[in-house]
């Protein structure tokens, strides 16, 4: 006999299948309950740049937007490893193989320089989590200087070969290959001189101690605006139409097929659990949701395009692939 207030077993069934599918919509809905496994922590960003570079100014944003909107709050702290063209950043986090306490941040050097050295492929080796962010490159010229379009760099790089001096972040780099570039479409010898960090590049060009150096749109931006640079083309395949870049061609709309820019994305050790990956995937993916970080983007002339852990490999796989393609046809690559 059945007690007056106590539910069937059928409605109580009814009941737990229920419950048990809307704690199954709630995980689905909720990635932060759903998917990866958070590291214990403390956590350390690994960059393989100095202070003030590109990599190391993005990962600093970003983790100030995980603290300033509770997105983590496992302790992470930024290392920087500058030095071997990215070599002494990327040898660290291959020697912590299974640690997941260590955040890699991946940028072009990660890249480059084991096709220029000829040495195992760091990219193959990590364990990828997403790549979030992309920029272009504005190529600035000293503000006296005689050339004031690429036509007039192309015909003074020509008459004195070798001469012209670019400063860079690091060799095998993305300023490297943009000089390579700039060098095969005009068929000219630059002097290229690299540096540990963009900033350090920078700084160079600043001391008129080169001729030539690229940043991004940013920080090219504060360079000319107050008149300590002259810009002469942006590496892009079409002019930026922001006010402050209508005005300055691309490279290829001036007669040299070049296009190149910059993108960087994160990583963990080898070896490292996946679930630690999709965690951090989940963070970066409500990071760029965030308005600080739109804001950011438009601040900065930046897109952040996401590619995350179920194209990340194949992406970066092609990305690797292309860079091995221009640095072999630029003769920067070594068998």
């Amino acid at each position: 006999m059945k007690t007056a207030g106590t539910p069937s077993r059928s409605i109580c069934a009814s009941l737990l299948a229920s419950a048990i599918s809307c704690l199954a919509l709630a995980l689905a809905s909720d990635p932060a309950l759903a998917q990866g496994k958070a590291p214990k922590g403390p956590v350390e960003a690994t960059v393989g740049s100095g202070a003030g570079g590109s990599p190391d100014v993005i990962i600093r944003n970003v983790l100030k937007i995980m603290n300033d909107e509770k997105i983590v709050t496992v302790p992470v702290a930024v290392q920087n490893r500058p030095g071997g063209s990215g070599a002494v950043a990327y040898n660290h986090v291959l020697g912590k193989a299974g640690d997941e306490n260590l955040l890699f941040v991946i940028n072009q050097p990660m890249f480059t320089t084991p096709i220029m050295q000829g040495t195992p492929s760091v990219i193959d080796q990590v364990v990828p989590i997403a790549v979030f962010i992309q920029s272009e490159l504005v190529f600035l010229v000293q503000p006296n200087a005689p050339y004031k379009t690429m036509k007039e760099f192309i015909e003074a790089a020509k008459a004195a070969p070798g001469r012209i001096r670019i400063s860079g972040a690091q060799a095998g780099g993305t300023d490297n290959i943009a000089t390579a570039l700039i060098e095969k479409a005009g068929g000219v010898k630059l002097a290229y001189v690299p540096f540990d960090s963009g900033s350090a590049a920078l700084a160079a060009f600043l001391g008129g101690n080169v001729e030539g150096t690229f940043g991004t749109l940013e920080e090219g931006l504060a360079v000319f605006q107050s008149g300590k640079a002259r810009p002469l083309a942006i590496l892009s395949e079409k002019r930026r139409t922001e006010a402050a870049y209508k005005d300055i061609p691309t490279i290829k709309e001036q007669g040299y097929d070049v296009v190149f820019g910059q993108e960087w994305g994160v990583a963990l050790p080898p070896k490292t659990d996946p679930e630690i990956a999709k965690w951090w995937e989940d963070k970066f993916r409500k990071v760029i949701a965030t308005k600080a970080w739109q804001d950011g983007l438009a601040e900065k002339f930046q897109r952040s395009d996401f590619i995350g852990m179920d194209r990340v490999k194949e992406h970066n796989t092609k990305t690797q692939d292309l860079y091995r393609t221009i640095m072999t046809d630029l003769g920067l690559a070594k068998k």
